[in-house]
């Protein structure tokens, strides 16, 4: 089975982290996004994969090549002009060209649903297309889902206001489309998924069904959903890390080669470590924090709920509590930054200051 992953968005929700690097490259616990989702693709069988490319496109090639260090093959579909959803779908046809369903996601999904029952549902009820749901608490952002007791598609809603009504399931950006579905999509131009091809299919009379399912899911495609996304990993909501190994409940450090820890540093739980970290004496390191490589923390520093990226310098004293720091930032001593500020890659923060 062959998979496309939606890859050509800017990352402007997740900006500042996103100025440097494409979205799909932020790190999550430490690894590329990316790899999440093409660990979880090659679990279900998916070991070819191509990549909509629109933005920073030899960003991406060079970061994953052609896939062989995942024992997959990655191909390249790049779009001159931004085409939408079902636009750089279409584009991506050549390579997927064959049989079988073809798996699409968006680029900023982090899941662990079961595709393999997703595309057994496809298959029984011989859809064109499948879309997998999930719920949320406000669909307000999201495409709403109107459907019948089998959860037989009749109708979407694209970001519905306060008083369209709430349904309890929404569009997950996740799909298994027929091949015969291209042939609804136009050629070199753009064209959405969910305000063009979904309804047209509808109005076709094709067979769209859903795919209702309670696993975990996240648009990680915000600040506030990214950073959600590395607690809930932490505290094993989330029971997959792309290396091939679930979160493991009672491993609650996980702790880097050739790091330095001081004896008198106090270091919580659900804790993840790069390489070469030092922290320095009477160092506070909270629950909940993941620090990226060859990250210093400064005596007595205090950390908490943080998300800390690559060679970050930490200074003495300063106190980080659900923040994001991007690789390369320098917080001087005796800073304090409070829940929500994040800063992008090499930002320098002044000692004392109070972010």
């Amino acid at each position: 089975m062959k998979a496309i992953i939606l890859v050509g968005g800017e990352g402007t929700r997740l900006r500042p982290l996103t100025v440097h690097r494409l979205k799909t490259m932020v790190p999550m616990v430490n690894r590329p996004f990316m790899e999440y989702q093409l660990h979880w693709l090659k679990q279900h069988g998916v070991h070819e994969v191509v990549l909509s490319i629109c933005h920073m496109p030899h960003l991406i090639r060079k970061a994953f090549g052609n896939g062989e260090r995942y024992g997959m093959k990655i191909y390249y579909a790049a779009e001159k002009q931004p085409l939408g959803t079902a636009g750089a779908i279409k584009n991506s046809e050549s390579f997927v060209f064959g049989k079988e369903p073809i798996v699409i996601l968006n680029g900023d999904i982090l899941t662990n649903l079961d595709l393999t029952k997703m595309l057994a549902l496809h298959v029984r009820q011989r859809a064109k297309a499948t879309l997998a749901l999930t719920l949320v608490s406000d669909p307000s952002a999201y495409g709403l889902i109107k459907h019948d007791a089998q959860h037989r598609i009749l109708s979407f809603v694209e970001k519905p206001s306060s008083d369209e009504g709430h349904s309890p399931w929404v569009n997950a950006g996740v799909y298994i489309f027929d091949p015969a579905a291209f042939a609804h999509i136009p050629a070199g131009k753009p064209y959405s998924a969910e305000r063009g091809l979904f309804p047209k299919l509808l109005t076709d009379g094709e067979r769209v069904w859903g795919f209702a399912n309670h696993d975990y899911w996240m648009d990680i495609g915000t600040i506030d959903r990214y950073w959600q996304a590395h607690m809930d990993i932490l505290e094993g909501r989330m029971f997959m890390l792309p290396v091939g190994q679930p979160w493991k409940r009672n491993r609650r450090i996980r702790m880097g080669q050739q790091c330095r820890v001081h004896a008198s540093a106090r270091v919580g739980s659900d804790i993840v470590v790069g390489d070469a970290c030092t922290v320095d004496r009477d160092v506070r390191l909270g629950e909940l924090v993941v620090m990226g490589n060859r990250v210093k923390l400064g005596a007595q520093a205090v950390l908490g709920r943080c998300v800390i990226w690559d060679d970050v310098v930490v200074g003495e004293g300063a106190q980080l509590n659900g923040c994001v720091v991007g690789s390369g930032s320098r917080i001087g001593s005796f800073v304090r930054i409070r829940p929500g500020v994040v800063l992008g890659e090499k930002s320098m923060v002044p000692d004392y200051s109070r972010l």
